[in-house]
């Protein structure tokens, strides 16, 4: 058997083990049920207004907690606030994380505070530290306390059999990098590391003896130092001009680490016997069942994910609407004509729905294609290799004459779009809404759709509709991206409950639970 999924097998089985004696420990941190049902009723509301994966939403609440604690006392305080808040947000399991943990996340706490106390706060480098670190503090907290001993094991080994298989048929970038490049696109696309799991990653690649460090070690010390030079060589590689092509490329066969993942999980010592005797059919019987939970799973977190961004769509534009739209009419244009705002309304989440939930998933042909692989990784089937090239840049005249295509298309669209919305009375400041939400909603949506990507490891042809729909909405497409990416990122209701609500509620939980806790006390001693 592979070294590197023996290590794998091997930490499943240990994690389980390990999370079977923890559930035995007696000094543990015990909240009030009451308490947290709040906490994570206020965190449930919260998260709805974020658009973001749901994996990364315990280590959000972590930065969201050390922002607005590290202006407040001691790191021992701050150590126990987090810890505590955590576990009534329930990100944390109640009655089951030993007291002792505090004492570690202080340790944490002192690490970076070091690191926190050399920042210029008024400079532009200065922000850019002190987010950059929030981002490596918060990673390396969550990771504290909840390892991701099993994400790491299944990382190296994703590596490992897709470094020797991939044939780097380009020139574009150096070969120094590849390797790093690909250790990077593993990270993003078999463990969906976003940008501050991979900061905090590389900075332990970087350094490995960071992660047990404390505040008077030298590597500490050596960051301290150099901690620009650290942040600029870290984001050079994570924004480095190949990794998306490389992320893509590497994207289509993490369904297969997944996969096999989910069986070893599921029955360790079953799935290896069935391994060393060669049951093939045992593991392919059992990797198809796993690949229909993951369609199932993909089909009910898509519905959730429309269902959420929706409503968030039907909010702010009703919001807009009777606030900008409706008194622009009434005291402008002195009409009220509720049809363009009801379709403004209404168009957007109805448009997302439909291009998100009409999402489709050749099953058969992919679970076959998947298997293909996975018998390669085992020995027992043919080999293969992918291949790595980079997209030809187009240059020179076909430059000029494509780009002067794509903007008359894009015109063209947006003539045909006001032309019509004009015949249904929709005024000048309706029809920019209509146009700018439109183009919102199509980049979003198709990035909704686009991450089937994850489950799929075969071709899909477009089609003769899908090229005609390409022609006609990638212009769109493109210019709400280009809004998306330039658009200010302030999330005015997520500014409200993260400034305005969390600190008092927050402080009011605290009061309540201590309130709870002397009454507890008072009827032990009747």
């Amino acid at each position: 058997m592979d070294k590197a999924l023996e290590h794998l097998l091997n930490t499943i089985v240990q994690t389980r083990h390990q999370t079977e004696l923890s559930e035995k420990e007696e000094d543990v941190i015990k909240v009030s049920d009451t308490v947290s049902a709040a906490a994570s009723v206020y965190e449930t509301v919260r998260n709805t207004l974020e658009y973001d994966e749901e994996h990364l939403l315990r280590r959000n609440a972590i930065r969201r907690i050390l922002k607005r604690c590290l202006v407040e006392g001691s790191q021992a305080q701050m150590a126990g606030t987090l810890v505590k808040e955590l576990i009534w947000a329930r990100y944390l399991p109640n009655g089951r994380v030993p007291t002792k943990v505090i004492e570690k996340v202080e340790l944490i706490l002192e690490k970076y505070s070091v690191l926190f106390g050399i920042l210029e706060s008024e400079t532009s480098q200065g922000q850019q530290g002190y987010d950059w670190l929030l981002d490596a503090a918060s990673v390396e907290m969550e990771y504290f306390l909840v390892p991701p001993s099993i994400d790491e094991a299944l990382a190296s080994f994703a590596y490992q059999e897709l470094k020797r298989r991939v044939d780097w048929q380009t020139h574009s970038f150096p070969e120094a990098d590849r390797d790093l490049q690909l250790y990077i696109a593993i990270h993003r696309s078999v463990l969906n590391s976003n940008p501050a799991t991979l900061r905090y990653r590389l900075l332990t690649l970087y350094y490995p003896h960071w992660r047990k460090a404390k505040k008077d070690d030298l590597v500490v010390k050596e960051i301290m130092t150099n901690l620009p030079k650290v942040i600029d060589s870290i984001e050079k590689q994570i924004g480095h001009s190949a990794q998306d092509d490389v992320y893509r490329f590497i994207r289509r066969h993490a369904i297969i680490f997944h996969l096999l993942c989910d069986i070893a999980k599921d029955n360790p010592e079953a799935f290896t016997t069935s391994l060393v005797s060669g049951d093939m059919e045992s593991i392919d019987a059992a990797i198809t069942k796993a690949a229909e939970a993951r369609y199932a799973l993909f089909r009910s977190r898509l519905t959730r994910t429309v269902m959420r961004a929706a409503f968030f769509l039907l909010l702010t534009k009703s919001i807009l609407a009777f606030l900008v739209e409706y008194p622009y009419e009434v005291f402008i244009l002195q009409t009220t004509d509720f049809f363009p705002l009801t379709v403004n309304i209404l168009f957007p989440p109805i448009l997302l729905s439909l291009i998100s939930l009409t999402i489709r998933i050749p099953k058969s042909e992919n679970t076959a294609r998947i298997l293909e692989e996975l018998h390669a990784i085992f020995g027992t089937g043919d080999e293969f290799s992918i291949v790595f090239k980079r997209r030809r840049a187009w240059g020179g005249v076909l430059w000029w004459i494509f780009n002067g295509l794509y903007l008359l298309i894009l015109v063209l669209m947006i003539w045909l779009i006001v032309s019509t919305l004009r015949t249904f009375h929709f005024n000048g400041l309706s029809i920019f809404f209509f146009i700018f939400f439109l183009s919102l909603v199509a980049y979003f949506g198709l990035r909704i759709r686009n991450t089937r990507r994850e489950l799929v490891v075969i071709d899909m042809s477009r089609g003769m509709f899908g090229t005609l729909m390409d022609v006609l909405f990638l212009p769109i497409i493109r210019a709400g991206r280009w809004v998306a990416l330039r658009a200010p990122r302030v999330n005015i209701f997520l500014f409200f409950f993260d400034f305005i609500i969390e600190a008092p509620f927050k402080t009011a939980i605290g009061i309540v639970e201590s309130w709870l806790g002397f009454l507890r006390e008072k009827r032990e001693e009747i």
